[in-house]
């Protein structure tokens, strides 16, 4: 019988990672690091020969490690967790992106390279790899710090500038020119299509989910979600977009399911599995040789890679209000680059512009840097620390003053947030407009166009259907900012004038109609045509289209009722943050009510939500007791939570070999007249308490009792049935049958 090469190839990969990941974890090491050294020694280049035959299937299951991943992301870092730091994270990913090409580029110049490798070397320095830094993250415990959730957002915001520095950099080498226009055109696909994928699965998939969960099994459920997993994954490649930007967006899209924790715990051992593997692939690139005859050049733009990311990330989560300590834990736990280095190289290569020895010095620097990762991480706090307290005293005025400057720019925020929420629907529905109007283009006129011999009728016919279906996205734009009462005016209009906005949105809303129409008629019907839609909108149909938009608008955001993070305030100037513990059935607190736990007296966290099944409790009371298995979301700042952990995840002794459902057995066990329990009841006894056993069951004579009450008295020759540990049912068969005159026992 033949073996095909990919399972021996598998045998060896999880053999030899398995058994190198153990050593690191003995030597206190982290285990990332161990699979990358385990897939040095399975090597092409590692003599005395490859171990590895087939590199293709390798590659596809280090593809699917991203994949789950990314996924397994998402469903803890939902998209509203995303957009609670994204402001922050999107303007710091700005800052860094751009000055890391910069560095890159001035890098590139300085070791004389030409102009187009320095533009490729800067753009493969600008994109940090998620799969590594979210690894290291999750090994030292630090997945659910502060710094570490606006370190997702930017990674998140970095793979969606991936994809327009890969346009930008596409229409460079093939025009030797820079674009503007097609960067510009690139981003708007960009938000329209993922800005599509969001809308859809948050007004469909909840909903799904939880029907899902209600009538299916676990198994059901899981093979539900991997289908969703991977079929956004084929529509993202299909677009030409990351994989792992694919995989993400499901991911958080089904983080807002009451279903999210349990398919969480199913993709753990599949996320494990093949993100081994991808670490071990990343590995197998490693070629000693052509590290050391290029080691001064990798060892400069490393220096440039580390010392500029730290720099950039830092200046851009501090100026927009993070801590001083958070700004540089996140520079210190973003300094590396990844896999997106490779993409880069490779397409500079494929398109012929690149020289050759540029793609093996960014394998190079990934690598070395994905080594570094994780110590730079562990190191953050304490160098975070250190920079603190070696501040001159008028700085540390200065960035305090800083720092309340921006608690009062965010507070401002909060107060007008009525305006932002009309901003953000408005924007929402003009999104939904322009994605009916291009799918009707695309699939609906062609269609229509078989029909008719005259071409004008189907693009009539077309856009009248568009229309009807998009008149409560348009009746929105057109109304939204209207206010009802004059409070609501007032916090509406605190950033803008109150005479205009509702007149300025109407405008922008029609001319946004009119551009999407021009893909079907010439601008004098378009202008004509869309003037008559927003009169009769605002007037004829105003109030049944208003009753259907109200329908959609409720429909959409019913998806978040479920979940159990509640939308808080800002913290960041507190380092406090909102963090979910599942309580172990072994925790010290298992069992407890808050009020005993004394988890704010001595630890200052406050429990803020308990999830219990379908059961959701807001600000419980200090009466409330934790069960196992119960879901809790905590306010505390890192430190506090890290001292709260072990007491909620971890069990609070050690299990004791065999203490399992194994080891418990059902006995009986004969009562003669020399017993010490003879004449007691069964509570009298105390077999429960002093042995953790049970009787279940009295035979006496030709009478058998189940479950009896704990008031019965033992008499002689009785036989009891008892459920406990073997060895503490043979100790309590010692006591209860004296060696003088032994009794009947038997299993």
């Amino acid at each position: 019988m033949s073996l095909e090469p990919f399972i021996q190839d598998l045998a060896i990969i999880l053999g030899v990672a398995g058994l190198v990941s153990l050593l690191f974890q003995k030597i206190r090491q982290p285990v990332v690091l161990g699979y990358i050294i385990a897939g040095m020694i399975v090597g092409p280049y590692t003599p005395p020969f490859p171990l590895i035959t087939d590199t293709s299937g390798v590659k596809v299951w280090a593809e699917l490690g991203v994949i789950f991943l990314m996924f397994s992301l998402g469903l803890e870092f939902s998209f509203r967790k995303l957009a609670s730091v994204g402001i922050s994270a999107g303007f710091t990913a700005i800052i860094e992106v751009f000055l890391m090409i910069f560095l890159g580029f001035t890098c590139g110049k300085l070791l004389h390279w030409p102009s187009m490798d320095s533009f490729f070397l800067g753009a493969m320095l600008s994109i940090s790899s998620t799969t590594v830094i979210i690894k290291a993250l999750e090994e030292l415990q630090f997945k659910k710090h502060r710094f570490a959730e606006i370190i997702f957002a930017i990674l998140i915001v970095e793979d969606l500038f991936a994809i327009l520095i890969l346009v930008g950099l596409s229409n460079m080498a093939l025009h030797h020119e820079f674009s503007g226009f097609s960067l510009f055109v690139a981003a708007y696909k960009l938000v329209l299509v993922v800005g599509s994928w969001f809308l859809m699965g948050y007004f469909l998939i909840p909903g799904f989910i939880r029907y899902v969960g209600s009538v299916g099994n676990r198994e059901m459920l899981t093979i539900v979600s991997l289908g969703l997993c991977l079929g956004l994954v084929v529509f993202s490649a299909y677009f030409d977009y990351s994989v792992a930007l694919g995989a993400f967006i499901m991911g958080s899209i089904l983080a807002e399911s009451v279903e999210s924790r349990r398919i969480e715990e199913r993709m753990e051992s599949l996320r494990d599995l093949f993100a081994a593997i991808f670490f071990v692939s990343v590995g197998m690139l490693i070629n000693p040789q052509s590290i050391f005859m290029q080691i001064g050049p990798i060892l400069l733009i490393t220096g440039v890679t580390i010392f500029g990311k730290i720099l950039s990330t830092t200046i851009g989560a501090f100026s927009t209000g993070q801590s001083l300590k958070t700004s540089i834990q996140v520079g210190f736990g973003i300094a590396q680059i990844g896999e997106f280095s490779f993409i880069i190289a490779g397409l500079g290569t494929s398109l012929g512009v690149l020289t050759e020895d540029l793609y093996g010095i960014g394998v190079a620097v990934s690598l070395i840097t994905t080594f570094s990762t994780p110590y730079l991480i562990r190191m953050s706090e304490q160098m975070a620390i250190q920079i603190e307290s070696r501040l001159p005293s008028q700085l540390k005025t200065l960035l305090s003053h800083y720092g309340r400057w921006m608690l009062k720019q965010q507070t401002d925020v909060q107060r007008s947030n009525v305006f932002y929420k009309k901003l953000f629907k408005w924007g929402i529905n003009g999104l939904v407009l322009s994605v009916l109007f291009i799918l009707s283009k695309a699939f609906f006129l062609p269609w229509m166009q078989g029909l008719w011999v005259h071409p004008f009728w189907p693009t009539v016919a077309t856009w009248l259907m568009t229309v009807f279906v998009s008149t409560p996205c348009i009746w929105a734009m057109l109304s939204i900012f209207k206010s009802n009462t004059k409070n609501e005016a007032r916090r509406l209009f605190i950033h803008a004038p109150v005479a205009g906005i509702h007149v300025i949105s109407q405008l922008f809303a029609l001319f946004w109609l009119g551009t999407l129409s021009l893909e079907f008629f010439e601008t004098q019907i378009v202008i004509f045509m869309v003037a008559v839609l927003g009169i009769l909108i605002l007037t004829v149909f105003y109030k049944k289209i208003e009753t259907t938009y109200r329908w959609f608008e409720k429909r959409f955001f019913s998806a978040f009722e479920n979940t159990v993070e509640p939308t808080f305030s800002h913290l960041a100037p507190w380092d406090a943050h909102l963090v979910r513990f599942q309580i172990h059935p072994n925790a010290l607190l298992a069992g407890k009510c808050i009020a005993e736990t004394k988890l704010r007296t001595d630890h200052g966290v406050s429990v803020v939500v308990i999830q219990r099944g379908a059961r959701i409790l807001v600000a419980p009371a200090s009466t409330e007791f934790l069960l196992p298995q119960d879901e809790l979301l905590i306010l505390g700042n890192d430190e506090q939570l890290d001292a709260v952990r072990s007491l909620i995840e971890h069990p609070s002794e050690p299990q004791k070999a065999g203490s399992n459902l194994s080891s418990y057995a059902l006995r009986l066990i004969f009562i003669n007249a020399h017993s010490p329990m003879v004449f007691q009841t069964i509570r009298e006894t105390k077999i429960r308490e002093t042995c953790g056993a049970m009787v279940v069951g009295i035979e006496r004579g030709n009478t058998r009792t189940m479950n009896p009450e704990s008031t019965e008295k033992l008499q002689p020759g009785d036989t009891l049935w008892i459920v406990g540990e073997t060895f503490k049912l043979d100790q309590l068969e010692e006591a209860l049958c004296p060696p003088k005159n032994p009794g009947y026992a038997g299993t």
